[in-house]
């Protein structure tokens, strides 16, 4: 079984991640990324994230390219600390020292990949709805607009949110979801766990679909 099929029989069991590293190389993460270089670590990032960073939406993998450097450098910290939980993420995670964690964020975050439109059979309804939410919000759910926080047409914001334009709706749906029913709880102030607790599944569902939609420019909001 080569890497990329390790991938897919871990993500076909529901992993929802940052990365989401080959079994193998999972299990013998402290041995085979011994050297604690981000030559070393890259490769097993770009297994899964793929060699642009591009992410893999049938296994709700993101895109990481271009996305900020401190977020990324975030959620690696989060694994190997346990603050983000996976038994995945924290076997690769937490043998690497802060610099190669570092390293390897500000890589992918000079990275940029094709923009992969997937609105193209998705209900305009949907669109309109998922529109709504990321500039309104819904004021009778009490749930504020997306943008708010993530930026104009959702590019990220530098220090504080990551960019939302251009992930696949799979990746983004999953994530609402594990906000939701309080898997995922990294978030400052308990901020997304609150927006994601009032999107019923259609309206998750809605303003991933939107979001998936958006080609993010090449110059990011940093």
């Amino acid at each position: 079984m080569n890497a990329g099929l390790r991938c897919r029989v871990v993500l076909a069991a529901g992993s929802t991640l940052l990365a989401v590293v080959p079994l193998a190389l999972a299990a013998g993460a402290a041995t085979s990324l011994s050297a604690n270089t981000a030559d070393a670590a890259i490769a097993t990032c770009q297994s899964c994230h793929g060699a642009q960073g591009e992410g893999m939406s049938e296994g709700h993998v993101p895109r990481i390219a271009g996305q900020s450097a401190e977020y990324l450098k975030k959620q690696l910290d989060n694994y190997a600390d346990g603050t983000r939980s996976n038994p995945i993420m924290f076997n690769f995670a937490k043998p690497l020292s802060d610099k190669v964690r570092k390293e390897l964020a500000a890589r992918f975050a000079a990275m940029s990949a094709p923009f992969d439109a997937q609105a193209g059979s998705v209900n305009a309804v949907i669109l309109a709805r998922g529109h709504q939410l990321a500039y309104q919000g819904d004021e009778i759910e009490r749930v504020q607009a997306c943008n708010n926080c993530h930026g104009p047409d959702g590019v990220g914001v530098p220090y504080s949110a990551p960019y939302l334009a251009g992930q696949s709706a799979e990746y983004l749906a999953s994530a609402m979801q594990s906000w939701k029913d309080g898997t995922r709880k990294n978030d400052a102030g308990q901020l997304m766990r609150s927006v994601a607790a009032r999107l019923n599944d259609a309206d998750i569902a809605a303003v991933a679909a939107y979001f998936a939609s958006v080609e993010l420019a090449g110059a990011l909001i940093r």
